[in-house]
């Protein structure tokens, strides 16, 4: 009994391991005409899509730079003060060594 078992059990699972192979090859063959049948309605669609968001992204670019120009703007100034500060600092320190030289 138990080796019909699994004579029965071998022969399930490659009958099942051969309907998977089957439905997997009738699934992309039926994916393949789909997209085959779908292509110029898409390539219609992208046409539309990319002709109605020209203009959005033409005002995108614009602001884009303008904000761009903004940060390039506040990074130079913030360099500039921060040379500014670092400036003060070396000459605040070797002022304070200059009095404590003299000091000794």
């Amino acid at each position: 009994m138990a080796l019909k078992t699994k004579v029965i059990k071998k022969k399930v699972s490659k009958l099942a391991k051969k309907t998977a192979k089957e439905s997997e090859k009738a699934m992309k063959n039926a994916v393949k005409k789909v997209k085959k049948a779908a292509a110029p309605k898409v390539k219609q669609l992208k046409k539309a899509v990319s002709k109605a968001a020209e203009p959005k992204v033409k005002e995108l670019k614009k602001t884009a730079a303008k904000v761009q120009a903004k940060v390039e703007k506040a990074v130079a100034q913030g360099v500039k003060s921060g040379k500014k500060a670092l400036k003060k600092g070396l000459e605040a320190s070797s002022t304070q060594l200059a009095k404590a030289a003299k000091a000794l």
